[in-house]
């Protein structure tokens, strides 16, 4: 007997334990079952997923319109170099003579607009992922300056910018992208000061936003030598042998540091990058500028440096000389 009271004792302590779980989490007592902060425990969990596997779907929302690129190669343009304004076919404007140049959105041999001519995200507070693409022109032969055409879903078109309408020069599209509904535009080829051709010297990023509809323009960085032979003459002048080397071949800081030692045994005073001109003749090949080094008033030309472009904005002091007027003793 004892052994069957013991027995269901036990079968007693197990039904109280599991009771929660079956009734619904209530008491013994018929109250509801609390938790230890005496909020009301939830209802049988096991009742809780049938609900949630019979509660109704939302519907999903409709699709984002978005800019493909099959929009673009049909696009309305604006009128680009000379051209009348029409849409384009398979990425060209049709109607222009052979010979007299041409209106083209580029693609590549697999028929891809190239990663850089083409970005796409929400520009402004405009609706949907629109876009922003490179657009080529020309007149036949040279090429002319390019510009970034912006498109909402449609396409709509939004607004453009030709890039030599911010600074002189032939620029073409270095890169695009999209950031929080703004255009960042990365272009090639501005004319530094006096400069003509094909090939500008000069790097630059704009920025182009739409506020109330209309295009807006700003930001604009332009970036050519001058700040790299700025600082590696600063560098030379403070004995900074690391941070020239970041600056200068090897064999280049090694003669601004020669230069810089020189004058200033001499008596001269503090030194300064004067102009900065397409290269002279001479300057090592790769050379894409010249700097001239002159005493702080001007008044005494201490040493040309020939500087190489290496990467967008980017600068590297390729070689550093005196003038015949002033060259030292060998």
């Amino acid at each position: 007997m004892a052994a069957v009271a013991a027995v269901a004792a036990l079968v007693c302590v197990l039904l109280v334990a599991v009771a929660p779980l079956q009734i619904g989490f209530v008491r013994a007592d018929g109250g509801t079952a609390v938790t230890a902060a005496g909020a009301p425990f939830p209802k049988d969990p096991w009742s809780a997923l049938h609900d949630r596997d019979a509660a109704p779907v939302e519907p999903t929302s409709a699709p984002v319109e978005r800019v493909k690129q099959a929009d673009l190669l049909a696009a309305a343009v604006p009128s680009l170099c000379g051209h009348p304004a029409g849409t384009l076919v398979d990425g060209m404007l049709p109607g222009i003579p052979e010979g007299d140049g041409v209106v083209w959105v580029f693609v590549d041999e697999s028929g891809r607009i190239p990663a850089g001519r083409v970005a796409y995200g929400q520009i402004g507070q405009e609706p949907g992922v629109g876009a922003a693409v490179a657009v080529y022109c020309d007149k036949g032969g040279v090429g002319w300056p390019e510009a970034v055409v912006l498109y909402g879903p449609g396409p709509t078109y939004l607004g453009h910018v030709v890039l030599s309408d911010l600074a002189p020069g032939r620029q073409s599209v270095e890169s695009l992208s999209i950031s929080r509904g703004v255009v960042h535009v990365r272009f090639l080829d501005t004319y530094a000061p006096a400069e003509v051709g094909c090939c500008g010297r000069v790097d630059g990023t704009v920025e182009l936003s739409l506020v109330d509809g209309e295009l807006q323009v700003r930001n604009l960085e332009l970036t050519a030598e001058r700040p790299t032979a700025e600082q590696a003459l600063g560098a030379a002048v403070a004995g900074d042998a690391p941070k020239l080397a970041e600056l200068a071949t090897p064999d280049a800081a090694g003669a601004l540091l020669g230069l810089v030692q020189a004058s200033s045994a001499a008596g001269g005073g503090p030194l300064a990058v004067g102009a900065c001109t397409s290269p002279l003749a001479g300057a090592p090949e790769g050379t894409r500028a010249t700097c001239t080094v002159t005493s702080a008033d001007g008044a005494t030309l201490v040493a040309h440096l020939h500087l190489s472009r290496t990467g967008f904005a980017a600068w590297q002091v390729i070689g550093a000389v005196a003038p015949p007027a002033v060259a030292q003793p060998s």
